[in-house]
């Protein structure tokens, strides 16, 4: 009857032990990479499986850390540098404007200022894409959700890259939705998504012989 009464006992430690174990490993796989099984009085074996696992979940705790650490400090440097690029830039715009209100010496003249214009227009939208890149990558990109005609903000993207692709001997085919559907979205940053997808198009896609 002892001997019987000690297993029970001792079984039912076990299985207190395991129902503890479990409840921890289900929290650390869930993502609660802060919690540390207890090992109090467990036995031998349940206790070296809820150290492996409280070992694991700290270093995979410290990977996090120095990921989301890594992301902060690349955005931040993303966030300067642009931030640098600004201050020169709108000193090359602001002449280049002062510029074409001049008369040009020569036609050769005017052609550089044509370059120096639709290159500083490049590198400010590029250093704009930067920036927003930036704040997308840290959640702080600020969306206006408004409704938004699809049909017609990807009508007005592809008329800018129609020559740009006829040039290429590439006609650009769109198949407008029925009943112009509408969805809120930020216009701003789909022009965007539609000038990128365009623009990859216009410089990747090859015509087909």
């Amino acid at each position: 009857f002892l001997i019987n009464l000690g297993m029970l006992l001792w079984l039912c430690h076990w299985s207190v032990c395991f129902q503890r174990l479990r409840k921890g490993s289900e929290a650390i796989a869930g993502g609660n990479l802060n919690h540390q099984i207890d090992t109090t009085r467990m036995p031998h074996d349940l206790r070296l499986h809820a150290e492996a696992l409280n070992n694991i979940a700290d270093g995979l705790n410290g990977a996090v850390e120095e990921k989301m650490k890594s992301e902060r400090f690349k955005a931040e440097l993303i966030t300067n540098v642009s931030h640098d690029i600004k201050t020169p830039l709108t000193s090359i715009v602001s002449y280049v404007d002062l510029l074409k209100k001049q008369e040009m010496p020569n036609d050769q003249a005017r052609e550089y200022l044509e370059v120096l214009d639709r290159q500083s227009a490049r590198l400010k939208k590029l250093t704009e894409d930067l920036g927003e890149a930036s704040k997308a990558s840290t959640g702080n990109l600020t969306v206006d959700f408004q409704r938004t005609d699809v049909n017609v903000l990807l009508t007005q993207s592809a008329g800018e890259y129609q020559e740009k692709l006829a040039a290429k001997g590439m006609d650009l085919i769109l198949t407008p939705a029925p009943e112009n559907p509408a969805i809120s979205a930020d216009g701003r940053l789909l022009w965007r998504v539609f000038e990128n997808l365009l623009s990859n198009i216009h410089k990747y896609a090859r015509r087909e012989d």
